[in-house]
């Protein structure tokens, strides 16, 4: 299996009035040429002073010290965006000498079957911890946006700000098979202790990654 423990990466942006990177979610390493693949709406209209913080464990299975504040952050440009699919990409002058899981779309994969997940759950309350979970694909679906439909998968289990530009994968194979957007939460004009209780589900979707193929 592949150590997605080293290609999944915070995305942060550097806070002028206090001098700390401020977490905004999470990416991942796509090309060993040192690009960053995340949702675009993490990074918004954001282009300046963005950064990735690098990998501060070296497993998956080494205890993360949530006291322990320091971070090795490397400096990022935005290089494509892509609105219709909610994508971006980084560059970072980074290097990467391992083997890198292949990006494949969803069509790849059955409604039912297993999935694993790497990202940052609550990164942006300050709380930095990879996290995997696991779940399964529970529906496929076309979402429009602008016109143009593109492919998203449901996944069956509840996520938090931060998780956005997680990477997902197929437990049969190894293989990427789709970018973490989020919970699906439309409005439900009331927000209670700050959460829209719509939020409160366990169904989130994911893009699939052949879209992010296309832009690299």
């Amino acid at each position: 299996m592949f150590n997605f423990t080293q290609i999944t990466l915070l995305i942060g942006k550097l806070n002028k009035s206090t001098g700390a990177i401020d977490m905004l979610g999470t990416g991942f390493l796509v090309s060993k040429e040192g690009k960053v693949v995340t949702a675009r709406h993490v990074v918004g209209n954001e282009v300046n002073d963005l950064y990735v913080l690098m990998p501060h464990i070296p497993s998956i299975n080494a205890y993360q010290d949530v006291t322990d504040l320091s971070c090795k952050p490397v400096a990022v440009n935005v290089e494509d965006v892509n609105p219709i699919t909610d994508l971006c990409i980084l560059k970072t002058n980074l290097s990467f000498n391992g083997i890198l899981p292949p990006l494949e779309s969803l069509d790849n994969i059955l409604v039912g079957e297993k999935i694993g997940m790497f990202g940052f759950p609550h990164c942006v309350m300050g709380r930095r911890v990879l996290t995997y979970q696991e779940t399964e694909i529970g529906a496929k679906m076309l979402l429009e946006t602008s016109g143009v439909k593109s492919k998203y998968a449901t996944i069956n289990i509840q996520t938090r700000p931060g998780q956005s530009g997680s990477l997902v994968f197929n437990l049969r194979n190894g293989a990427i098979i789709g970018l973490l957007i989020g919970t699906y939460a439309p409005s439900s004009g009331v927000i209670i202790a700050g959460i829209n209780p719509h939020e409160l589900n366990q169904t989130s979707y994911c893009i699939s990654a052949n879209y992010i193929k296309e832009m690299l």
